[in-house]
């Protein structure tokens, strides 16, 4: 009997420690489980948070001003006004339609640009600057080296644009007493004006008319032309120009100084897109 019962004791004794070892293997797991669930779910939540951080700084509407320069292969770089910070500029599809050869015409100038950063960085260029989608693109200076400041730059560029409208504007009276005299047309795959030659007396208003598919400008202004001798003014008259005008666009000068006007296409004046007309009195 005292065999049986000893052996029932050492019985016992091993299911506890067979008990005892089966908590100790779950106990750790248990503790390690809980420790690691509670920091997850922490980095979670920040991870919810932190897009919409980044989506609302992209999506801030931001204004730079800097020199533009353009490199290829890569995209246009935005270096700021008396500053090192640089940027990388990515135009909106629609943009580069709106104002064709947007960058190269602004190549080396100082400009003043609107629109919001990127999602990150620019990955294809070794130094990896921020990106700026441009809304608009305006032009201060033709070149970077300028010694007034930003707002003379801006009083400037205003009065600039002041000037070019007045020579198209009329008052209402004064259309309504003239009507223009010709439509000049753009018409086709041929790069000409039609008709190229066209006379009208002073104070006569001409219309240019955008038909074709292309993009077109009228310009009188010899600073911009390929060749300068392309274009001519009588003296005392002053230099116009339409700005790119796309397909159905038209555009409207009125010519009250006597004399022949010589025009191009900026964009065509190597194909000979020339046109003139003689204003008499």
């Amino acid at each position: 009997m005292a065999t049986v019962a000893s052996y029932e004791s050492a019985a016992e004794k091993v299911v506890c420690v067979f008990l005892l070892f089966m908590l100790g293997l779950f106990a750790p797991s248990r503790i390690v489980a809980q420790s690691t669930s509670s920091p997850t779910a922490s980095e979670s939540a920040n991870s919810t948070t932190k897009p919409k951080k980044n989506t609302a700084r992209s999506a801030a509407r931001t204004q730079l001003d800097g020199c533009l320069t353009t490199s290829d292969g890569l995209m246009p770089k935005l270096t700021l006004f008396r500053s090192p910070k640089i940027y990388r500029l990515e135009a909106r599809p629609t943009l580069l339609t709106e104002n064709p050869l947007l960058f190269a015409n602004n190549k080396n100038a100082l400009v003043h640009v609107t629109g919001n950063l990127g999602p990150g960085p620019d990955i294809y260029d070794p130094d990896h600057s921020p990106v700026f989608i441009i809304d608009t693109i305006e032009k201060l200076a033709p070149t970077c080296d300028v010694k007034v400041s930003l707002a003379e730059l801006r009083k400037q560029s205003k009065q600039s644009k002041k000037e070019k409208a007045a020579p198209g504007s009329s008052s209402p009276a004064a259309a309504s007493r003239i009507k223009p005299a010709v439509v000049v047309d753009m018409t086709g795959s041929l790069l000409v004006f039609q008709p190229a030659t066209i006379k009208v007396k002073a104070g006569q208003t001409v219309m240019w008319k955008n038909s074709s598919r292309e993009v077109h400008t009228v310009t009188a202004d010899p600073s911009v032309a390929v060749n300068p001798k392309d274009v001519a003014l009588p003296k005392g008259a002053k230099q116009f120009d339409s700005g790119y005008l796309n397909p159905g666009k038209t555009y409207e000068q009125t010519f009250r100084t006597p004399g022949t006007y010589r025009y191009v296409c900026t964009l065509h004046e190597a194909q000979r897109m020339i046109g003139q007309i003689i204003v008499k009195p």
